[in-house]
C-alpha cells in the first residue's frame, strides 16, 4: 500500500472543500486559461482581494507552474493569473487553489508525514544484522541511489539487485559484471576496520556466479594478499553453511585493512550477499542505517536457527552514541533480529523526495490521519496576531476544528507500536 504527493494533495484539498481541476478548452495566454467550464461559478467565486487563490498547471509545456489567480469572468470562462512562462494552450490539465497553494499543502504534508509520529509509522523488522559483524552494510541492504553504502568500486560494474532468487539475505544483493575488478570495504569505509591489527580473521560471503574462476575474495593489508578458492562457476548460490571463504593474519601495523569481493573474468556476472568478517569477540553492531526512530530498538534477538526463523530474545544491549548496538552478550557470528518503528517520509527510489510522484507507506484510514495533521499545520501557519480579525477568526476556527479531528483520527486509525523490550528479568 502506498499513496502518490500528488494523491495524498489531491485528497487534502477535498477534505479541505479546496479541490477543482479541469482541463483547458481553449488556448489562452501567458496571463489567462480558458475553461468552459468555469461558467458553472460566478465572477465571485474568485475574490480579488485574496491573497490565496493559486492555479496549478498540471501537464504541457509549463506543467507544474503555480500563479495568483487575480479574477474570474465567468462569461467566458475566463481565468486571469499572474504570468506563466508562456501561453497556457488548449487542453491543458489544471487545479484551483482557493485556501492554500498546492506548494503550501505540499510542504504541510511533509511536515505531516514525520509530525504524526507515533501514530503513523514505519515498522523495522530487520533480519540482515550479524552479531561480531566488523563490516557495515554487509548484507547490501543499504544504497545511495543504487551504490552500496560503505562499499566502494573499482573497475567493474556494481548494481544493486532485488530480483528474486539472486539475493539470499534481506531483500537485496549487490550484483557484479562488465569488468574485471572489485568491490571492497577498508577502514577509510567503516571506522573499525583499523581495530584489526594483529588479529586472525576470516572473511565470508555468500556468491552466485555463472563463470568459473571468477569469483572470489581477498583480504589484504598493504602489504599482503591472501585469496579465497574461487567459486564453482554454476550459476548457483553457495550453501548456507558453505560460503565463499578466506582466513587470514592482518599484519601488526598494516598500512591498511581492506577486505575485497573480486570478479576476476569481465564475462562473468556474480551476485554476492551475506559479507561477513569475523575476529575474536566484538560486540558491536551499526544500526544507524535501518531507520529506526532515534535509532532505539523497540527489540533485539539473535537467531538460533536463523533459516527456521528461530530466535531468542536479548536483554541488556543498548545503543552507543555512533548508533552502534553494543553489549550484546556472549555471541559471535549469529543472525541478528531487530525491530522497532521509525518516521515516515515521502520517498522516491528509497530517498526523501518533494517530487509530486514520492511516495509514502499508507493508505487509508491512515490516510486521514495524514490530511488532519496537514490541513491543522496550515490553518496554524495562518493564525497570526498581525493577520485581520476576521481571517484570523476564521484561521483560528479551522485550526480548533482540525485539532479535535486530528486527535479523534489518531483514536481511530493509529498504527500500532510494538511493545519494548523490559532490560532486566526473563
Amino acid at each position: 500500500m502506498s499513496t502518490t504527493l500528488e494523491n495524498a494533495q489531491i485528497e487534502l484539498s477535498k477534505q479541505l472543500g479546496d479541490f477543482w481541476n479541469s482541463t483547458t478548452t481553449s488556448s489562452g495566454s501567458t496571463t489567462t486559461l480558458i475553461d468552459t467550464g468555469l461558467r458553472a461559478f460566478n465572477d465571485g467565486w474568485i475574490d480579488s482581494q485574496s491573497t490565496q487563490m493559486w492555479d496549478r498547471i498540471t501537464s504541457g509545456t509549463y506543467d507544474e507552474e503555480e500563479r495568483r489567480i487575480t479574477s474570474l469572468v465567468n462569461t467566458t470562462g475566463t481565468l486571469n493569473t499572474l504570468a506563466h512562462g508562456g501561453t497556457i494552450a488548449s487542453a491543458v490539465t489544471y487545479e484551483v487553489h482557493r485556501l492554500f497553494s498546492a506548494s503550501e499543502k505540499r510542504r504541510a504534508l511533509i511536515y505531516a508525514s514525520r509530525n504524526a509520529y507515533p501514530f503513523l509509522n514505519k515498522l523495522i523488522d530487520d533480519e540482515t544484522k550479524v552479531t561480531g559483524n566488523w563490516l557495515i552494510n554487509g548484507s547490501f541492504e543499504d544504497y545511495t541511489s543504487t551504490v552500496a553504502n560503505n562499499w566502494t568500486t573499482d573497475t567493474l560494474t556494481a548494481a544493486k539487485n532485488t530480483t528474486k532468487p539472486l539475493y539470499k539475505h534481506g531483500s537485496a544483493s549487490y550484483k557484479l559484471s562488465t569488468a574485471a575488478g572489485n568491490i571492497y570495504q577498508s577502514s577509510t569505509e567503516t571506522r573499525d576496520l583499523v581495530h584489526l591489527a594483529g588479529k586472525n580473521v576470516t572473511f565470508t560471503v555468500q556468491g552466485w556466479c555463472d563463470t568459473a574462476s571468477c569469483l572470489r575474495l581477498q583480504i589484504y593489508d598493504g602489504t599482503t594478499t591472501t585469496s579465497s578458492s574461487y567459486h564453482a562457476g554454476n550459476s548457483a548460490w553457495t550453501k548456507d553453511n558453505e560460503p565463499l571463504k578466506v582466513q587470514a593474519t592482518i599484519a601488526d601495523n598494516p598500512t591498511e585493512v581492506t577486505f575485497r569481493i573480486v570478479l576476476a573474468d569481465a564475462g562473468g556476472t556474480a551476485y554476492v550477499d551475506d559479507a561477513r568478517v569475523i575476529s575474536e569477540t566484538y560486540t558491536e553492531t551499526y544500526i544507524g542505517d535501518l531507520g529506526l526512530a532515534n535509532n532505539e530498538p523497540r527489540e533485539v534477538s539473535v537467531a538460533y536457527d536463523y533459516y527456521f526463523g528461530k530466535y531468542r530474545r536479548l536483554r541488556g544491549w543498548r545503543v552507543d552514541s555512533d548508533n552502534f548496538l553494543v553489549d550484546i552478550p556472549c555471541y559471535s557470528d549469529q543472525m541478528l533480529r531487530i525491530t522497532g518503528i521509525g518516521y515516515l517520509d515521502f520517498l522516491v527510489s528509497g530517498a526523501a523526495s518533494e517530487l509530486w510522484t514520492a511516495t509514502i507507506n499508507i493508505d487509508k484510514p491512515q490516510l486521514d490521519i495524514l490530511v488532519a495533521e496537514a490541513a491543522k499545520y496550515l490553518y496554524g501557519q495562518k493564525v497570526m496576531p498581525n493577520e485581520e480579525s476576521g481571517e484570523s477568526d476564521q484561521y483560528s476556527r479551522g485550526y480548533s476544528f482540525w485539532d479535535r479531528e486530528l486527535a479523534k483520527r489518531k483514536g481511530m486509525f493509529g498504527m500500532k507500536v510494538p511493545e519494548a523490550t523490559t532490560q532486566w528479568g526473563n
